[in-house]
C-alpha cells in the first residue's frame, strides 16, 4: 500500500545560478559526501535530479524540510545497475517508520532545462496514521437521486 507520494520539478537554471553564486558551499549543504563524490564532470543535470529527488522525498514523508529533516538525512546514490536508490537517516527514517513505510522507490529524469523526480513510500495496510485534522467524511455522490434503474 502506498503510504507516501512526492513529486518535484526543478529548473536547471535555478540550480546553475545557486552553484555559480555559492559553489562548494551549496553542494556541501544539499549533498552528502558520497553524493558529491558521485557527481560527473558536468554535474548540473545530475545535481538537479538529486535536488528534485530530495524535495520529492520530503513531500512523500509529508513534512517538507521541517521536523528536523534536512538534506543530509536523505541520500540518493545509483545501485549497481545505475538506478537511483534512496537512503533515509535520522528523523527522515523515523518519519518513514511512523508512516509504516518499509520500502521506498525513487525515479529521476532530466531534460535540457528541467529535472524531475518521484518518490513512493510503501508500507503495510492500516499502518498509516490519519491525516492531520482526523478523518474526513466521504465526498457527496453527485449521482445520488439521479440514477435510474434500467431493466434489460
Amino acid at each position: 500500500m502506498i503510504v507516501g507520494l512526492g513529486i518535484d520539478l526543478v529548473e536547471l537554471a535555478r540550480l546553475e545560478a545557486a552553484l555559480a553564486r555559492f559553489g562548494d558551499r551549496f553542494l556541501a549543504r544539499i549533498l552528502t559526501p558520497a553524493e558529491r563524490a558521485s557527481l560527473p564532470a558536468r554535474p548540473l543535470p545530475r545535481l538537479a535530479g538529486l535536488f528534485a529527488a530530495k524535495e520529492a522525498a520530503v513531500k512523500a514523508l509529508g513534512t517538507g524540510f521541517s521536523q528536523g529533516i534536512g538534506f543530509s538525512h536523505l541520500e540518493i546514490l545509483p545501485d549497481a545497475l545505475g538506478r537511483p536508490t534512496l537512503a533515509l537517516a535520522g528523523p527522515a527514517l523515523a518519519r518513514a517508520a511512523a508512516l509504516g513505510a518499509t520500502v521506498w522507490h525513487v525515479s529521476i529524469t532530466h531534460e535540457r532545462t528541467t529535472a524531475a523526480a518521484v518518490v513512493i513510500l510503501e508500507g503495510e495496510e492500516g499502518k498509516r496514521p490519519p491525516a492531520a485534522g482526523g478523518d474526513f467524511p466521504a465526498p457527496p455522490d453527485p449521482l445520488k437521486g439521479k440514477q435510474k434503474n434500467i431493466s434489460l
